[in-house]
């Protein structure tokens, strides 16, 4: 979709949900005292539709956010009170990397395309991102990553920079520091409330990474999946 688009030269990237999702064992660890042991596909729909319910919210309403995220995993409703710090801290431990992160990030390069990482996170994010191995910071990248991890040009992380999405100016930062003018970017996030509505008001084209089609609004543009950056759609 994006790969062979002239007007976009760089696709920048948010982390949580889109290269990584939080760990399916740590989900099935915090939950099991509540009886709920989901398989890893349902802890990755819990995910989507847990971010679903903070775009119906308009905001980051984090309880309301960890009831659905608890339903969705298999918490039985009389059980999902107590379930919820358990549920919190599944989004705080380490998570895992999203299938096909890295490959898409490696093609995007590999067709001229610059890239670069752009996420609410706590001042922890590109440290991950290297460990997982899904992408390092290109100037110290001999340093601190092996030769096969993709090289991006910036990691933004809210908590070093003092700005969160959707707060556009978190978007310039990476925009000046690739660069490029918003109109030659892309972005892709898996919410509307911080990636698409931040994206936009920055003047980046925004992509709603939505596996499940849960998103009903007709004003911006989906992917189910990664490989779809990739590839122009069939119609």
């Amino acid at each position: 979709m994006l790969i062979g688009d002239p007007s976009i030269d760089a696709v920048l990237f948010d982390a949580g949900g889109v290269l990584i999702l939080p760990d399916p064992d740590g989900f099935r660890r915090a939950l099991a005292p509540f009886g709920a042991v989901p398989d890893d596909e349902t802890c990755r729909r819990a995910h989507y539709e847990g971010m679903r319910e903070c775009d119906v919210l308009g905001g980051p309403k984090w309880p309301l956010v960890d009831r659905v995220v608890a339903r969705v995993a298999g918490v039985r409703e009389d059980l999902i009170d107590e379930a919820l710090d358990a549920v919190h801290g599944v989004f705080r431990s380490p998570w895992v990397t999203a299938a096909g992160s890295s490959d898409c990030l490696t093609t995007l390069m590999s067709a001229g395309k610059r890239t670069g990482v752009v996420s609410n996170a706590s001042g922890e994010i590109e440290a991950m991102l290297r460990d997982l191995e899904i992408c390092c910071i290109a100037h110290d990248a001999d340093e601190v990553a092996g030769p096969g991890i993709p090289r991006v040009e910036c990691i933004v992380d809210s908590t070093v920079v003092g700005i969160e999405k959707p707060d556009p100016q978190i978007f310039h930062i990476a925009l000046e520091r690739i660069g490029l003018e918003a109109d030659r970017c892309a972005y892709i996030g898996d919410t509307v409330t911080f990636d698409v509505n931040g994206a936009r008001a920055a003047g980046l084209r925004p992509f709603h990474l939505d596996p499940y089609g849960l998103c009903p609004d007709t004003d911006h543009e989906h992917v189910q999946d990664l490989s779809q950056v990739l590839v122009l759609p069939d119609n």
